[in-house]
């Protein structure tokens, strides 16, 4: 009965058509239903070239993906999951033929396409799935329109995926996932002049930026490294729009115009000082492109940035994503106080309600601990569950029901938020009602103060709760102590301390996980609530 409620609390918040096309996938079989004729839009003069990644496959086919090396061994590699189904993905998506050294590997990139070629017939594989074709589509045609020299047999075997591709659309998925097959279906259209794949990408598209583009710039599924891809797809579809003008209606341009701003101001503010993303849902570095890549990219295509200066006081209360943002003097504390979204297609989500990242200059200094994995399995869910995250969990339950690989049931949602500058505090704070609803706990309250040299954290229950933790991962480079009852984080540039005299703590070990398959050691500060009120407060000096 359990499992029965957790299923219907998962399901009921699912559209109609995503119920229709899972059935649907499981009676139609795709298959490539149109012919290659030749036809072949020229390569344009107006493509504006611009590597986004380091090298990720050697001349010597030693391919690293996801921090894991491995020299490929042709054809079994191309389906070996031994490692991860994603690590094969990647090994699937042809990232290297964009890469900074792509220019002096045009011949190995040819010879890896042929052997891709004859290795994966139509139809047989993971190469053949959906969201690794959306990415290898334009991949290719973008490595060909920056100077790779494809021929005849390459376009027809491209022009194959793209035919198979509109016939297994994931609209059983939606976000995400379908977001990046309009983007095939649009290079596909537009290279390969195919009226139909492209009116499906503009129709589609039309619809699903405005949907997948919160007012605030973010994307609506709320991970930080999600939103940097998205927003590289954006960049890739101006650029080909603006190389074939011709062929593509002003009103995607407009749309293209209006959000893509928007989105480079949402990833200025969800990154830390160092450059790398916030760890809130799945999110993690080392997958999207990093952040002054992306930058430099969309500043060749002509869109202007200013980044957002941290050194006056600011809090920002961006509200259609939920996520509050305050700064001073240089330091940056990000809140999570936003709704599991979208409702639809929850996936990426994790029960970190109410968590937050803390970089004090240019050094991380509370993270949450980050996601080293997908698929199933107990590491996968405890990276998604609350006593993972920089919040309160209380009686060992999760703020919102995670479970599997990326099932979400009842979620929390946000009940109140404020931001406000007095004198020279900056003031965030947000409640929750996640275990009231679940399970007919408390409400958690949740109100930071950041000055130029503290931060003070207030944390308090409404309701009934037998034992409630707040923890606090510390970032694996910066010395964690107790001693005499002084919490002490030494960092390169600061010296932090905080009286824990009155609480009830421990310094335990933990892990943080930067990357995909990456673990690191590092501290957690766990502190009892002893009463329903807790209160803890960061002081610091620069060295």
């Amino acid at each position: 009965m359990k499992k029965l409620l957790l299923l219907f609390h998962t399901l009921k918040y699912l559209r109609w058509p995503q119920f229709y096309f899972r059935l649907y996938r499981k009676i139609h079989k795709p298959a490539v239903t149109e012919v290659f004729s030749g036809t072949l839009a020229p390569r344009s003069k107006e493509w504006v070239n611009c590597p986004l990644y380091n090298e990720k496959l050697t001349t010597d086919f030693l391919a690293t993906f996801l921090s894991h090396s491995k020299e490929l061994q042709l054809p079994a590699d191309w389906n070996d999951e031994s490692h991860s189904k994603l690590w094969v993905y990647n090994l699937h998506y042809f990232e290297d033929l964009i890469a900074d050294n792509a220019q002096e590997k045009q011949a190995f990139h040819l010879d890896f396409l042929n052997k891709w070629i004859e290795q994966n017939p139509v139809g047989k594989g993971n190469g053949w799935e959906p969201y690794p074709i959306s990415l290898r589509i334009p991949n290719v045609l973008k490595a060909w329109q920056g100077g790779l020299p494809l021929t005849p047999k390459h376009f027809e075997n491209l022009h194959a995926q793209a035919s198979y591709l509109s016939n297994d659309l994931e609209k059983h998925l939606l976000g995400n996932h379908y977001f990046v097959n309009l983007k095939a279906l649009l290079f596909a259209g537009v290279i390969f002049e195919n009226d139909c794949w492209l009116k499906i990408a503009i129709k589609e598209l039309l619809k699903e930026i405005p949907e997948q583009t919160l007012e605030d710039g973010a994307n609506f599924e709320l991970t930080p490294m999600y939103h940097a891809l998205i927003l590289v797809d954006m960049l890739d579809m101006y650029n080909l729009c603006q190389s074939y003008q011709e062929k593509v209606p002003k009103e995607l341009v407009n749309l293209l115009v209006t959000y893509i701003p928007k989105m480079l101001s949402f990833m200025d503010l969800m990154t830390h000082s160092d450059g790398g993303v916030s760890f809130f849902n799945d999110s993690v570095d080392g997958i999207a492109p990093q952040k002054e890549r992306i930058i430099y990219y969309a500043k060749q295509l002509g869109f202007s940035f200013e980044p957002m200066s941290l050194e006056s006081p600011q809090a920002i209360d961006s509200r259609a994503s939920g996520y509050m943002v305050a700064v001073h003097s240089g330091n940056k504390l990000l809140f999570d106080a936003a709704n599991v979204g979208p409702d639809y297609i929850p996936g990426h989500a994790h029960a970190d309600t109410l968590s937050f990242e803390f970089s004090i200059g240019s050094e991380r200094v509370f993270v949450n601990s980050g996601t080293s994995q997908y698929g199933l399995g107990e590491k996968r869910l405890t990276e998604r569950k609350t006593v993972s995250h920089n919040t309160v969990e209380v009686d060992e339950k999760d703020s919102t029901q995670v479970w599997s690989g990326f099932r979400v049931a009842k979620r929390a949602r946000v009940l109140n938020r404020n931001s406000s500058l007095i004198s020279d505090n900056l003031i965030i704070e947000a409640a929750h009602n996640g275990f009231k609803k679940i399970f007919n706990g408390p409400i958690h309250h949740r109100k930071m103060t950041l000055t130029s040299n503290s931060l003070q954290v207030v944390d308090s229950l409404e309701g009934t709760f037998s034992k409630a933790v707040a923890r606090f991962y510390i970032h694996p480079e910066i010395n964690a102590e107790i001693r005499e009852s002084i919490l002490t984080l030494n960092g390169r540039h600061f010296m932090l301390c905080c009286d824990v005299s009155a609480l009830q703590v421990a310094l335990v070990d933990s892990t943080w996980h930067p990357g995909f398959g990456l673990t690191k050691k590092n501290k957690c500060l766990e502190v009892l609530f002893t009463t329903p009120l807790n209160e803890i407060e960061f002081k610091w000096t620069a060295k």
